[in-house]
């Protein structure tokens, strides 16, 4: 058998059998990974803090075959206050969802593994609006899909936007101009809608504080959107997000 050292994030757990249970582990070197904890259930268990959803570790496992089994861990964050409000718990769940479905086994993906750190942490410690934060972690996760949402220029044609028209096509993945929309359909969108998705898409995880959105109804829209649009690219639901909105 293998031991292997690797720094993660607790996507979720699910109970085995009595005292085990399964967790589903965001690892910055292995991609998504399964893992069972063993006795982890039991009264004062002391690896119970790795089986947290949010947890930050660094697990020491134990491989056979295709199989983990979790032998000891370390805690590096356990981002608490995140449960503390509910909109920061539902959208933040949301993004550790998005990654279940974006990142693939043995197929690491370091750059995102970094982003969604600095998610978590700029929503428990710096206190930026959850909102804000899974509107960008969106646009990331499809860019590293593949998929990147085209907001500064026409995703038909290429050309420069009309601002009389904000238009959104799921066809093509993006905002597309006044030309453009008359042969495609299209959702329009209320410039408090564009300037959500624009503003959000052009400005960094960290300068997000510098944004302030008044309608909680059109970051909504976007929201919607944009797990509307991710279940059109990938065939995948995010339930968190489909039982809040």
């Amino acid at each position: 058998m293998e031991e292997i050292k690797t720094k993660g994030i607790v996507i979720r757990a699910k109970d085995f059998k009595d005292s085990d249970k399964i967790v589903t582990i965001f690892s910055a070197d292995l991609g998504l990974i399964s893992a069972r904890v063993r006795g982890v259930k039991k009264d004062k268990a002391k690896l119970s803090f790795a089986v947290q959803p949010f947890a930050l570790c660094e697990f020491m496992l134990i491989k056979s075959g295709n199989f983990y089994t979790c032998i000891n861990a370390t805690s590096i964050d356990q981002f608490f206050n995140i449960t503390n409000d509910f909109d920061n718990y539902i959208f933040m769940l949301a993004c550790l969802e998005v990654c279940s479905k974006t990142v693939k086994e043995n197929s690491p993906e370091p750059e995102l593994f970094l982003f969604l750190v600095k998610a978590l942490k700029s929503v428990c410690y710096d206190e930026l609006n959850s909102m804000y934060v899974f509107i960008k972690f969106m646009l990331i996760s499809l860019k590293y899909l593949g998929f990147e949402v085209k907001i500064d220029k026409c995703a038909c044609c290429g050309e420069s936007l009309n601002n009389n028209l904000f238009a959104f096509s799921y066809d093509y993945n993006g905002l597309i101009c006044g030309r453009c929309s008359n042969k495609n359909e299209y959702l329009e969108l209320t410039k408090g809608e564009y300037a959500i998705l624009s503003n959000i898409d052009s400005t960094k995880l960290e300068n997000l504080s510098t944004l302030k959105f008044l309608s909680r109804n059109d970051l909504v829209s976007i929201i919607t959107l944009l797990v509307k649009n991710f279940r059109l690219l990938t065939d995948e639901e995010i339930e968190t997000i489909k039982k809040f909105l």
